[in-house]
């Protein structure tokens, strides 16, 4: 009966939402005690056979939804990263919530307590509301009893991992949590290789996904404005700049190394191997403002702070002079933060001599590669992220987005 109860739910969405429809049909579907109420690792979806009793066919459909048409579609569990696991949660759970009302769903009434849909996130990305969030936390005072959750959907805690409890045993923080809470596990893949290998098929899912919906004329709103933003970001951030995360971050006390400023007293040194300052320089001229290509930019730039945690960021908006600079610490930048300014023609030379005086570690370029470049290396490493197939300086790092 559960079984066919999920068919009736594939079949049905089948015929109204070819998106959700086709990641289903790739995607297992495992019943199981393990998990409260049901969860997704981002290969399979986990569903607890007493709430799948409790459910309607139009809940499950609504459930499969979430999970496989958003947790899933949107590489929830693996763009997790070093982000905290319990706001991430709920930052997810706001951006599919809203997407899904915008798509026609409804709260599936066997969810105790409802499900979490703010609708001023409407329209918001994960990582934005992530950002949101975070400030918001780190706005209040930090009270409470530490108390960790019980694993119980009922009070809107659960982790999805049987037996494990579910609070993260940090002090309240005030923030709202749903049944569903808890309910990006994390990705089986756990090497960096095997992350982006999991990515990249994952991707090539969404997007088959979503041809076949728009080949439909069903896929549009706030389901095709994520789903874009997602498959716009390419780049393994980690990966291009390994050779370049070692500069010393004072992060916290090392009594290993002495720190050499006090001669008279023994004193830890700070720091520890992470990225260090990171310089962007985007290019806004005239013909890298259109959506698309400005999606891209600002997709790749706020996916290489997430997953590289920079010291600093300095974005050095530029077209044919430099227009404007935006410095931000990791935990303030965001992609809605990131305003660009310019709109005239394009020489790339001048943004290069002008972060000379930064001394920096290395420069990410984003550009189409229609300007003139320096008749010699710059003395940084430069990473160029073009947004078209034309051809840029040999000694520049291009990549094609």
């Amino acid at each position: 009966m559960q079984h066919n109860k999920i068919s009736k739910a594939k079949a049905r969405l089948n015929l109204g939402h070819p998106f959700f429809a086709t990641l289903l049909v790739q995607t297992p579907v495992e019943i199981t005690d393990a998990v409260p109420l049901a969860a997704t690792d981002g290969e399979t979806v986990y569903f607890n056979p007493d709430f799948l009793e409790k459910c309607s066919v139009e809940d499950t459909m609504a459930v499969l939804v979430h999970e496989v048409g958003g947790h899933d579609a949107l590489l929830h569990s693996i763009r997790m990263g070093a982000r905290d696991p319990e706001l991430w949660n709920i930052a997810c759970d706001h951006a599919i919530n809203n997407m899904l009302v915008d798509q026609g769903f409804k709260c599936p009434a066997s969810v105790p307590g409802g499900w979490l849909c703010d609708p001023q996130y409407k329209g918001w990305a994960a990582d934005r509301i992530y950002d949101d969030l975070a400030r918001q936390q780190s706005a209040k005072p930090q009270q409470g009893n530490g108390k960790s959750g019980s694993g119980d959907p009922s009070d809107g805690s659960g982790s999805g991992k049987p037996g494990s409890g579910s609070g993260s045993g940090k002090p309240a923080d005030g923030l709202k949590r749903d049944a569903l809470h808890g309910d990006v596990l994390p990705a089986k893949a756990k090497s960096e290789p095997e992350r982006q290998a999991a990515a990249q098929k994952a991707r090539q899912k969404v997007a088959a996904a979503a041809n076949i919906a728009r080949m439909a004329g069903k896929f549009g709103g706030d389901l095709a404005l994520m789903v874009e933003g997602m498959l716009a970001t390419k780049v393994p951030w980690s990966d291009v700049l390994r050779d370049h995360m070692t500069e010393i971050v004072r992060t916290r006390d090392n009594w290993s190394r002495r720190n050499r400023r006090y001669k008279s007293v023994y004193l830890p040194s700070r720091g520890s191997k992470a990225m260090g300052p990171m310089i962007f320089i985007p290019d806004s001229s005239g013909s890298m403002l259109s959506e698309s290509d400005l999606r891209k930019v600002c997709s790749e730039m706020a996916h290489c702070v997430m997953q590289t945690q920079p010291e600093s960021i300095r974005v050095v908006w530029a077209d044919a002079k430099v227009q404007s600079e935006q410095v931000f610490d990791p935990q303030d930048f965001s992609y809605e933060a990131l305003k660009p300014v310019g709109g005239g023609g394009t020489d790339m030379r001048v943004p290069l001599k002008y972060v000379k005086k930064y001394d920096p570690q290395v420069v990410v370029l984003l550009t189409d590669g229609y300007t003139p470049w320096p008749d010699v290396p710059c003395p940084f490493p430069v990473i160029c992220l073009n947004t078209t197939t034309k051809k840029c300086p040999s000694w520049l790092q291009v990549i094609e987005i």
